[in-house]
């Protein structure tokens, strides 16, 4: 029998979404991921991918245009007392950044994933004009400061930049089967990826946050934990 908004292991929504599996940000492939994984398998292919390859890094030059992401995040299921994962929830993720305004915007909808071995679904999106703070791109420029008396080297930098991100979204997610409903909020943050050496952003990768209350407008249960996402530019 399910019980609750993801199921037999879970009273609700609150509940389930635990500890997540720690991310790393790292290096990682270009862009063009081919969209969305659509498995469990894919997921931790391009994850342990943007984590370990080096053709990647921390975007460190201005970033200017619009860009579209696309990617997945990866939330654990545990039981009650979150001391043991029992399975896990992907959810399929479209972002759009504008570097020139500094602006992001982003959805996460169709999450699926596993309890104890059993499928489930989960109706509904979570929406960043519904996030319970604002969504923030940031960069920041930071002159290299030489020591005194030492020349610079021409054609050398002459500053940092560092491009970050928060993205904040909420929604309803509703199990089709038991019609339980979640108010659900969830937060991703990191650092765009590009290429090493300077340019444009091609993927991030970073931890994901949740907060969930059992139903619209009740006291908040889970504050933090959650897992890990990733997105790649179209």
């Amino acid at each position: 029998m399910r019980a609750g908004l993801l199921g037999a292991s879970c009273l609700s929504l609150a509940a389930c979404l635990g500890n997540g599996n720690g991310a790393a940000i790292g290096g990682g492939g270009g862009g063009g991921g081919g969209g969305p994984a659509t498995t469990r398998a894919e997921y931790d292919a391009k994850f342990d991918q943007l984590q370990n390859t080096t053709s990647l890094a921390p975007t460190s030059v201005e970033l200017v245009g619009q860009g579209t992401f696309r990617g997945n995040t990866l939330l654990n299921v545990t039981t009650n007392d979150q001391a043991a994962t029992q399975g896990y929830a992907l959810g399929d993720l479209e972002v759009q950044a504008d570097f020139d305004n500094e602006t992001i915007a982003g959805t996460a909808t169709n999450f699926r994933g596993e309890i104890g071995g059993n499928a489930f679904t989960l109706d509904g999106t979570l929406d960043s004009a519904n996030g319970i703070a604002p969504s923030v791109l940031s960069e920041q420029v930071q002159p290299i400061i030489l020591p005194p008396g030492v020349p610079p080297i021409p054609g050398a930098p002459t500053e940092v930049v560092t491009n970050t991100f928060t993205l904040n979204m909420g929604g309803q997610l509703a199990d089709p089967v038991s019609g339980s409903i979640g108010n659900v909020y969830l937060g991703l943050g990191g650092s765009f990826l590009g290429p090493i050496g300077g340019g444009q952003a091609q993927a991030a990768v970073g931890p994901a946050t949740v907060v969930v209350t059992e139903q619209p407008g009740g006291a908040p249960i889970v504050i933090g934990g959650g897992g890990t996402f990733v997105l790649e530019r179209d």
